[in-house]
């Protein structure tokens, strides 16, 4: 094929004798492409030769059937990413006459369902779903921080994706080439000798067909672009941050060049760039398309001489990234243009389009639909562009979030996978980075999370996801060491990340949890609710209604769980939530009612389900005085308990919920009861007497109540008290009230 042919040469109209494609074959592949008509194909090798005018005529002949010249096919198969021969019109097919058949655009009659998967609707933003734990003992421990984006449901082609078999889009076509040779097993034989014969013809065709002069080909290939005394001009790029990406354009071609950094002013009325080049006031014009997807911008320029347009460089970028990361990633392109090398390694126009449409599904609240949907969109850019860094990254942030939402840990050694590809085809990419980032925290390497973050960030110091990232990763910290000074990092980093993104309802919500791990729930409901404002979806309403119960504010609290339970009828964990709301207010038949369902889903599912349920549950058997049913519970939820502990170093909270738990079976249990196990039992509760955490709070209280001493359950109830009334007013402290109210 070629680079920069004009499509109106003497080689590529149409002909009366030459090869012909099918059009089942061609239709598959235009599928597995993931192009919803011919005109994504035109714009597809135009994008690749760096065509001035698009071959419309070409393509349309081609999908017609018409006879033409095995080169217009290898140009059509380049731009669906197969292999040309794969397309030819075989005799085991129906040979349709081109001039019988009508010409209009043979995708028209496709299903577009097939497609439902290629172009997600339009969503919130980023890249985590909440897993909101559920209550420990009562008290709303806040949801985690892994959320993702409400869309809708896709359809049944989303559920047949699996990591082991990645669409294959060759594979495709050889099946329904094996499908087509089953329906002509009578004609077998003479089918594989005319395909052997078509196969030579094209051979002898594609050797002695006449093509344009080797020596300008091989110029156009190769791109070299002298800019010495020549009169450049740029023209502005338009769209969010098009002026900023005009002033680094400028700003890396004045050095080389005699440009003027800011005379693209001068060119705002101008159409094209060969309405510059006709009037001769410039040899060579910098162009630039934008298209803004989401919380990002796709680019790619074009270099404009001698009324010939080519592509040179196409990027990715987010709306909040800073000028220092726009330029760095822009001088790359242009120093290939600057240092006289040939143009190479552009990256593939519709492959960042579909990456960015993937990272579109990570806007708001995960479901499991919405990741197939994003996995699909980064399984396609692989296959596409195996050389471009944002598919692996892409398939590894999708797999991580797989992980948080089935807790499957084969989806964490998958996500590693694809990110150790992604390392090696470009290592200090930032999407890389934050993929790598976010696979370390799930797996509970801080540290480790934050050296890939801090990367990033150097990088790009405006990198949202980073930022919010970070901060998350670091609070896991926080909850250890308490470290003041690292808090005020944490919400310098997202305050800052709230200045560059107002709109991102992720950057509220983590500052929320911030203030919740501090103590302050009045300023953690604050930023809830500025959450929810921003995204109305299930993890904001409930952690919102989460927040109201602690500070006792039960009727809006059960309001917001309500509305969030309209938006996932059958979520366990805000089910879990009103059951705990009914328990707090002595309503236990209500509560068991909810609960008991629930534990027997899990129980026919297999595995005990979340400890923080079978807490919850176990503490109702406990006041209704179903002893064993509740010791049953009990050991459920330490067997699940040490399950999480055991994946990293446990924080306070779960030392905190784990403690009081083991009080409460020693209790229920006589005979387990001796004077080394109690004082063992006293000397853990001592060593947590740091916490500051509600949820930690409340598990003292009760184990030192359990424990006999009601003066140390006052201290620490009454601490829980001024920070969340509403736990405090838990039924297990009724023993307490009289001393204390």
């Amino acid at each position: 094929m070629t680079k920069g042919q004009s499509t109106e040469t003497s080689y590529n109209k149409a002909r009366s004798r030459g090869i012909r494609a099918s059009k089942q074959k061609l239709r598959s592949a235009q599928l597995a492409a993931g192009f919803k008509s011919q005109a994504e194909v035109v714009d597809k090798i135009q994008s690749l030769e760096g065509l001035e005018k698009a071959p419309r005529s070409l393509v349309s002949r081609v999908f017609r059937g018409d006879p033409v010249d095995p080169l217009s096919i290898e140009r059509v198969a380049n731009a669906l990413n197969v292999e040309a021969w794969v397309l030819y019109l075989n005799s085991g097919e129906v040979d349709v006459s081109p001039h019988t058949t009508d010409t209009h655009d043979s995708t028209s009659t496709i299903d577009n369902q097939a497609l439902v998967n290629t172009e997600p609707e339009k969503a919130k933003e980023d890249n985590e779903r909440l897993h909101i734990s559920q209550p420990d003992n009562q008290v709303h421990e806040l949801a985690k921080e892994d959320i993702e984006s409400p869309l809708p449901a896709a359809d049944s082609h989303s559920s047949d994706i699996r990591l082991q078999d990645p669409p294959n889009i060759k594979s495709d076509i050889h099946q329904t080439a094996y499908a087509e040779r089953q329906r002509q097993k009578n004609k077998r034989m003479p089918l594989l000798l005319v395909t052997l014969v078509v196969l030579l013809t094209v051979l002898i065709v594609d050797r002695f067909w006449p093509s344009e002069d080797p020596k300008e080909v091989s110029n156009s290939l190769a791109g070299i672009v002298d800019f010495d005394n020549k009169v450049v001009a740029v023209l502005p790029i338009k769209g969010p941050r098009g002026s900023d990406i005009t002033r680094s354009i400028e700003q890396l071609l004045a050095g080389p060049t005699q440009l003027i950094v800011g005379s693209s002013v001068l060119h705002a009325s101008v159409q094209s760039p060969q309405e510059l080049l006709r009037s001769k006031k410039a040899d060579l014009v910098i162009s630039g398309e934008l298209l803004e997807i989401g919380r990002y911008i796709a680019v790619r320029l074009f270099l404009s001489r001698d009324e010939n347009m080519q592509q040179v460089w196409s990027g990715v970028f987010n709306k909040s990234s800073s000028e220092q990361y726009i330029e760095s990633q822009l001088k790359n392109g242009l120093n290939t243009l600057l240092t006289k090398r040939p143009i190479a390694n552009i990256a593939d126009w519709y492959s960042l389009q579909r990456f960015l449409h993937g990272m579109q599904n990570f806007a708001g609240e995960r479901t499991e639909q919405v990741i197939l949907r994003a996995m699909a969109d980064f399984q396609r850019v692989i296959s596409s562009a195996p050389d471009l860094v944002h598919g692996y990254a892409g398939m590894c942030a999708a797999l991580v979030e797989q992980n948080l939402e089935t807790s499957d840990k084969h989806y964490l050694d998958e996500a590693n996978r694809h990110c150790q590809m992604g390392l090696e085809v470009e290592a200090d990419s930032v999407f890389i980075q934050n993929a790598l980032g976010n696979l370390a925290r799930v797996k509970g390497d801080y540290e480790v999370a934050n050296e890939h973050f801090a990367n990033t960030l150097r990088a790009d110091p405006n990198n949202t996801t980073a930022l919010q990232k970070m901060a998350e990763s670091q609070m896991r910290i926080f909850l250890k060491n308490r470290d003041p000074e690292l808090y005020t990092r944490i919400l310098a980093g997202l305050e800052y990340a709230a200045e560059l993104e107002p709109n991102n309802w992720k950057i509220p919500y983590t500052q929320g949890r911030a203030h919740y791990f501090k103590g302050d729930q009045i300023g953690a409901i604050d930023y809830f609710t500025q959450a929810a404002e921003l995204s109305v979806n299930y993890q904001t309403l409930n952690n919102l209604g989460a927040l109201e119960f602690c500070v006792g504010d039960l009727q809006n609290a059960k309001t917001h769980y309500q509305q969030a339970l309209t938006l996932k009828p059958e979520h366990a964990v805000l089910l879990s939530n009103i059951a705990v709301l009914h328990f707090y207010l002595g309503e236990n038949q209500q509560a068991l009612d909810i609960f008991e369902p629930q534990i027997k889903r899990i129980t026919q599912e297999g595995g005990p389900g979340l400890y923080q349920l079978w807490s919850n549950v176990a503490d109702v058997y406990r006041t209704q005085g179903h002893t064993q049913k509740a010791l049953q519970a009990y050991r459920n939820a330490m067997a699940e308990l040490d399950r999480e502990v055991s994946q990293g170093e446990a924080n306070v909270m779960q030392k905190a919920s784990r403690l009081a738990m083991y009080i409460l079976v020693t209790e229920l249990s006589p005979e387990l009861q001796s004077t080394q196990l109690l004082a063992s039992l006293k000397e853990q509760a001592q060593s947590l007497s740091n916490a500051a955490d509600p949820v930690s709070l409340h598990q003292l209280a009760l184990s030192w109540l359990h424990l006999g001493d009601k003066r140390k359950a006052s201290e620490y109830r009454n601490k829980l008290s001024a920070i969340c009334p509403g736990f405090a007013a838990s039924p297990d402290f009724k023993p307490l009230t009289s001393n204390n109210m």
